[in-house]
């Protein structure tokens, strides 16, 4: 039924009759005045319907601040200092006592009632600060008198036939091992991404500071203010007794509360960096032989050998080299496959690798292949049909960044929830820069996505499970018919990417922000950082970032000029393939272990450069 609360009385009269009423109203953000009259309302009514049993939903907060128990029996305490909440719900309370004689009246004082559609689960008990961190308003070992909204139905339903004498009784609703504040607050942060960590005050310096601020409190409002009886009940420590109700309903208030406040929040199982499968035996390598000496085994396979310690010879082929470059580990050119080679790396231009495959000798069971393995879903399966058994691994050494690193170490520690978004963009030079002739021609070897962009693709898809849906797909092509850009929407069983790939722009830079439930993570490239946003973006956040970018921005100086290099991420997966780190770091970077990701990117490399 719909009305006016203040013509409840007539509104319900032609109802007839009823045997129980239970009264949750109030009149919210009322006057005390306000809700007598909708508590005569609400008396009026039952007498009208002729109930049996009247129950009135009053609050815990109707109780006294003080330390020590309370139970069901404990008395309310009236005084100015008390919140209008508390001053309504004590005013109703004593009006229903006072009022309701003639038939039986169930007062139930319920505790903090956890349950869907909550708005928020720390009102008045912790506020973000501006630095990222959760404050605890109050004493850290103050209890948080909560109770599941099931318990309550469930007691509430049991009042309704409970076999009770006398007319008035009075039953109080809490957990028995209800959290404090220091478990709760730490809880809302940690698991539910309300704060970096929590922080607690001593409640002899809230005293302090309440009893100070109230000074000019009063001054400006000319009445006398005390902060701290105000504030009293988040500084004592109370513990609350529900044994009477718990044998009275039958009912343990016992709960998760943990798990209800994942309910409450709606936060899911919560995402993790995904596990490789993939078990790689420890091989003893015979001769490492490479199949190509470009810009990358210059730069970064070389001297990453160099770092590991790597003190055998290697044998290598390049149609496009008479001699080697200069390095620090022994090189030994080759005609052909040497007799005793059992690993063997090819860093040769993809659209070459199929001879490569096709003429790999028996004894080769070990092959690490620069990125892309494989840029159409053609070349794909023709490339996974040559290798055969053999055990194969793809060079995708982003995934071990410094950066990136940082990114999977913070999921594992700080739940996140389920991922639900992510959004990549990337701006670089134009590949019509570079000096080696096939890659300027990016339209033909699809160049911005299975080469410039795959690392970054990678991680935008890596946490996502299932099959990948391509729901819009937008490019733009220059004046020389290359890939100028594209912008895409991809879905997943459990969520979305949007992404934007751009070359030519005079830009580079990459942003990668993966949201969460909990969280938002923000990897960056040029020079790599990874920020994590918890509750909300500040002026802080931005300081942290700069001092971020320059941290990574001398870091890779460093290395530019020679110094310690801080990014060993080659170094890790080719220490693991030549013997001189643990194998089992090559897990997640067999090909089994990346098939998912190559026939996501082929297929989506199809779709872009389409003709």
């Amino acid at each position: 039924m719909a009305g006016r609360y203040d013509q409840l009385a007539e509104t319900l009269r032609p109802a007839g009759s009823c045997d129980v009423l239970i009264n949750y109203s109030i009149v919210k953000h009322g006057s005390v005045e306000e809700n007598l009259r909708l508590a005569d309302q609400v008396i009026a009514a039952a007498r009208a319907l002729e109930v049996r049993r009247l129950i009135h939903i009053s609050s815990i907060s109707v109780l006294p601040a003080v330390s020590g128990t309370v139970d069901e029996q404990t008395p309310v305490v009236v005084h100015r200092w008390k919140g209008v909440y508390s001053k309504v719900k004590v005013a109703v309370e004593q009006h229903f006592e006072a009022v309701v004689q003639e038939r039986m009246l169930l007062v139930v004082r319920p505790g903090f009632i956890l349950g869907a559609g909550l708005a928020d689960s720390l009102s008045g008990i912790g506020r973000r600060l501006p630095t990222g961190q959760m404050l605890g308003l109050g004493n850290r070992r103050s209890i948080i008198p909560l109770v599941s909204r099931a318990h309550c139905n469930e007691a509430l339903a049991r009042m309704v036939d409970a076999p009770l004498t006398g007319n008035h009784h009075r039953f109080m609703m809490v957990a028995p091992d209800a959290p404090d504040r220091a478990a709760y607050v730490g809880f809302h942060c940690h698991a539910l991404g309300r704060g970096t960590r929590a922080l607690h005050c001593p409640a002899w310096l809230w005293r302090l500071g309440l009893g100070l601020v109230s000074i000019p409190l009063s001054l400006l409002r000319r009445r006398h203010e005390r902060l701290v009886k105000l504030f009293e009940h988040n500084l004592n420590v109370r513990q609350y007794d529900c044994a009477q109700t718990s044998r009275a309903l039958g009912v343990d208030f016992r709960f998760d509360w943990q798990a209800a406040l994942r309910e409450v929040a709606g936060v899911g199982p919560s995402t993790g960096w995904p596990a490789a499968n993939e078990t790689v035996p420890p091989t003893q390598p015979g001769q490492v032989h490479y199949v190509g000496l470009g810009r990358i085994v210059q730069q970064k396979h070389l001297p990453g050998l160099a770092r590991n310690g790597f003190t055998g010879t290697l044998s290598w082929t390049d149609p496009a080299r008479t001699t080697p470059p200069a390095a620090s580990v022994a090189l030994s050119p080759q005609s052909g496959w040497p007799a005793a080679a059992s690993h063997v790396v090819i860093t040769a231009p993809c659209q070459a690798r199929e001879a490569v495959y096709a003429s790999l000798p028996p004894s080769v069971q070990e092959v690490l292949i620069e990125k892309p393995f494989a840029t159409s879903a053609v070349q794909l399966a023709r490339h996974r049909e040559l290798l055969g058994a053999r055990r194969a691994y793809v060079m995708h050494n982003y995934r071990l960044k410094p950066n990136v690193l940082a990114f999977r170490r913070y999921l594992g520690e700080r739940p996140a929830g389920a991922l639900r978004w992510v959004t990549l963009h990337y701006e670089t030079p134009s590949p019509w820069h570079e000096q080696v002739a096939w890659m300027r021609a990016e339209w033909r070897h699809r160049i911005l996505v299975t080469d410039y962009a795959i690392h970054y693709l990678d991680l935008a898809w890596s946490l996502f499970d299932g099959p990948m849906v391509i729901q819009r797909c937008q490019t733009r092509r220059n004046a020389r018919g290359e890939l100028a850009s594209v912008a895409a929407d991809v879905a997943f069983p459990g969520g979305a990417c949007s992404l934007f790939l751009r070359q030519g722009a005079h830009q580079r830079q990459c942003l990668i922000e993966f949201v969460f439930e909990n969280y938002t993570a923000q990897l960056r490239f040029y020079p790599d950082m990874f920020q994590p946003v918890l509750g909300g973006h500040t002026g802080l956040d931005d300081a942290r970032l700069a001092l971020r970018s320059l941290m990574a921005t001398a870091h890779k100086v460093g290395e530019k000029l020679g110094w310690r290099a801080h990014d060993r991420s080659h170094d890790q997966i080719l220490g693991a393939f030549t013997g001189t780190a643990e194998p089992a770091a090559l897990g997640e970077f067999s090909l089994p272990a990346l098939m998912p990701f190559y026939e996501r990117l082929t297929r989506f490399a199809d779709e872009v450069y389409r003709e």
